[in-house]
């Protein structure tokens, strides 16, 4: 097995604003963004996105594809962290099994990269028309207003006399009213949220509650950080798992022979140009990648033509280069030219990339993707990737559409689809239970 201590100790690095303008220099170049190659000479962030779109898309031999050339180039975590995403987003309370899944093998601390081929293989062979958008759009929703009231439908457990925010958050999880438990939470401390929704799973005997809402809750092992927004949005995904009956479709436990003759055939193909078989698709890099952030009139090609700064960042490169000199101030300084000879005969054995054909190099670098005057928004993201039903927030997506067309410039995180509220006083009457009645 290969095992992923040979990639341990390695991060994604940032480069610095000097050295992409030396090889983007027809690039306005956004600081807070990277632009560092694989293995293969694929932009690293566009890998990731690439392995997330076709995640979705059902797409099992190109996701395992990506998520190699992505153990290849070092970035262990980072894959995790992006399966893990794009569970979260598309996937979700209905597909619990993944999740169980990767919460038993992937927050090992060690773990085989056939662990994380596995689980990339599992994520996109779940149903494309299975996929659900309903904690996007919940939070994209959110409001002061209450969503809806809640019935006299109760739990026979439930205790009458507990406080009354509480009584409705609970009934609103009863009764799967997403929205409504959603709208609560937020005006609960997170600690006081998160003990009502332990409470109601145990109640409940939830399928593997257990399990759950320990990933829920410790996240970080599976998405690498932990943030404020990222808090929120688990415990709004709790709420959706309370309300939900998750799907429990069995995972297969090892990859399909198919999976395995291609990974095969691409691994007698490793450090060759004939490995890059696959192209970016262009529909994954809007917003969340370089080239999809920069005008049609501006090119990464130039990092190709010039591919020594762009190595910089890419764990595997940089223990390369360790071996042939040293890496000073984002800069390579080779031991001699004796040594920058020998690295480029044994890492480049075709040819290096500056004399590769035009269309070689189209498959993994060319022209930005926004007009002339267009900036990223959240919207045109939100119009063509969350377009899926959400259960939980039947018929809203033209709504979720409006709420984020007044968003402006988008940065290109998912997280920020969660913006705290501020909730005033109101009449706590409202949250008594009503009942329904004929029209007279």
């Amino acid at each position: 097995m290969l095992l992923l201590s040979l990639f341990h100790g390695y991060s994604f690095n940032s480069y610095s604003f000097t050295n992409l303008i030396a090889i983007l220099s027809t690039i306005v170049y956004d600081h807070t963004m990277s632009y560092t190659l694989s293995r293969h000479f694929y932009a690293l962030d566009e890998v990731h996105a690439a392995l997330a779109y076709c995640s979705r898309r059902n797409d099992s031999i190109e996701t395992l594809f990506w998520c190699q050339e992505l153990l290849l180039s070092g970035h262990i975590g980072e894959t995790i962290s992006t399966l893990f995403d794009a569970w979260l987003w598309h996937k979700g309370p209905f597909h619990l099994s993944w999740l169980v899944h990767a919460w038993t093998t992937l927050r090992s601390e060690s773990l085989a990269a056939e662990d994380i081929l596995l689980s990339a293989a599992q994520l996109s062979m779940i149903p494309h028309d299975k996929q659900d958008h309903s904690l996007w759009n919940i939070l994209a929703l959110a409001t002061v207003e209450m969503p809806d009231r809640i019935t006299p439908c109760t739990p026979a457990w439930l205790d009458d006399s507990m406080d009354d925010k509480e009584l409705y958050f609970i009934r609103a999880l009863y009764q799967g009213k997403a929205r409504s438990a959603w709208w609560m939470a937020q005006q609960l401390t997170i600690i006081r949220a998160w003990n009502v929704i332990e409470i109601y799973a145990g109640k409940q005997q939830l399928d593997s509650y257990t399990i759950v809402l320990e990933a829920l809750q410790q996240y970080e092992h599976l998405l690498g950080y932990r943030s404020a927004e990222y808090d929120m949005i688990m415990l709004c995904l709790s709420i959706l798992y309370c309300c939900s009956i998750p799907l429990t479709k069995d995972l297969p436990i090892h990859l399909h022979p198919m999976q395995q003759e291609a990974i095969q055939r691409w691994n007698g193909r490793i450090g060759r140009k004939a490995y890059r078989c696959y192209t970016i698709p262009s529909a994954c890099l809007y917003g969340v990648t370089y080239r999809g952030k920069i005008k049609w009139s501006q090119s990464t090609i130039s990092s190709l033509n010039h591919v020594e700064p762009s190595l910089i960042g890419c764990p595997f490169w940089e223990e390369a280069i360790a071996e042939y000199g040293v890496i000073q101030d984002d800069v390579i300084q080779w031991n001699s030219d004796d040594e920058l000879e020998n690295f480029y005969e044994r890492y480049f054995p075709d040819d290096i990339p500056d004399e590769w054909t035009k269309a070689e190099k189209a498959v993994s670098h060319g022209d930005g993707l926004l007009a002339p005057t267009e900036v990223v928004t959240f919207y045109k993201y939100a119009r063509s990737t969350f377009t899926k039903w959400s259960y939980f927030a039947w018929n809203t997506h033209h709504a979720m559409l409006v709420q984020l067309q007044d968003k402006g410039v988008w940065d290109g995180a998912l997280s920020s689809i969660y913006v705290p509220i501020t909730f005033q006083a109101y009449d706590t009457h409202i949250l008594q239970p009503v009942r329904k009645r004929l029209q007279k």
